[in-house]
């Protein structure tokens, strides 16, 4: 009789844990049907974050039969939003725009609470996009030239906006001064929809932001792109000459931007967003319409761009010591 109720008792015990484990299963298996995802972008509305995470989070939310929705976190050059991220739930329901501003913030700030390559893992990269010097239409300055020139008849008299900080655009502008010899004062704004918006407005003369913000004002004619910081001139603005070809070579940035979720979110979870992002980069129209916005896609699954993101960490820390700029 022991016997038999001991075994009774096993057999009760096994069927109650496979329907809790059942369940577990069943739970995991539902997400995200039980709540929205949210997309944490950690600069202001209007600029290039903002404009690849609203475009994904609409394609996103279709594919996972799901609300999306973004939640724009702005402060500290983008420090503030990705702290919220790494400390959400690591459960799907939260993710984050990262971009190369987000990978440079350790090399400048010794005192974040968080570590890129620590408490953040790569889901997919959406994008690129070259760095634009770009100047009001408002201003006298109507080629690089003339700015670099304004610059030296009047040390610190010029400023030029960015969305931050210590971002990629604050690195390229302090980069091009040290070069060209003069001295630029950095005016920081909270994300590059509100630095476009002085520029066009002539309250700052001059802007170093992502193209992405600009191209929209440069073809309204309300700024002056006078050169961008890629490699080779960009297919949306075939008229817009590289700092290369003007004789700052070393000045080579691209600007990019990605998907990123909180470092112990379920390898799962992680995988079924990477490959439902390589869906939508594969769709034409969002091709398109990201380049409307001078965005180029640039695909990477999660294992690729979070190696791409490791090393992007340590070869900022390096140039920005090589360089040996300020960026406070």
């Amino acid at each position: 009789m022991r016997t038999h109720r001991w075994t009774s008792l096993g057999a009760a015990v096994a069927v109650s844990m496979l329907g809790w484990l059942g369940a577990a299963g069943t739970a995991h298996a539902a997400w995200p049907q039980d709540q929205p995802v949210r997309i944490i972008v950690p600069q202001a509305a209007g600029g290039t974050n903002d404009t690849a995470a609203r475009l994904v989070a609409v394609e996103l939310g279709k594919a996972l039969g799901q609300s999306v929705v973004v939640e724009n976190r702005p402060g500290a050059s983008g420090a503030i939003g990705m702290q919220a991220a790494v400390q959400a739930k690591a459960d799907g329901y939260t993710l984050a725009v990262a971009s190369d501003t987000a990978t440079i913030l350790g090399a400048v700030r010794h005192d974040l609470p968080w570590q890129f390559k620590r408490d953040l893992t790569g889901i997919s990269m959406i994008a690129d996009q070259p760095i634009a010097v770009a100047a009001s239409a408002r201003s006298p300055y109507k080629s690089l030239a003339d700015l670099i020139a304004a610059a030296k008849a009047q040390p610190g008299a010029i400023a030029f906006g960015t969305s931050g900080l210590g971002t990629s655009q604050q690195v390229a502008g302090e980069w091009l001064a040290r070069d060209a010899g003069v001295q630029l004062t950095h005016v920081p704004y909270k994300g590059g929809g509100q630095a476009i918006t002085d520029l066009v407005g002539g309250q700052v003369p001059a802007a170093v932001l992502g193209v992405a913000p600009v191209i929209g004002q440069y073809r309204s004619g309300n700024v002056r792109i006078l050169a961008i910081t890629s490699e080779q001139r960009d297919p949306a603005l075939p008229d817009v000459p590289t700092l290369r070809e003007l004789g700052y070579r070393d000045i080579v940035l691209t600007q990019w931007v990605g998907l990123v979720a909180p470092k112990q979110t379920p390898p799962a979870i992680v995988q079924r967003l990477s490959d439902e992002m390589a869906k939508i980069l594969a769709n034409p129209d969002i091709v398109r319409r990201l380049g409307e916005s001078g965005l180029n896609v640039r695909p990477m699954a999660a294992p690729q761009f979070d190696v791409f993101l490791a090393r992007t960490v340590d070869q900022w820390q390096h140039l920005i010591s090589t360089l040996s700029l300020r960026l406070d």
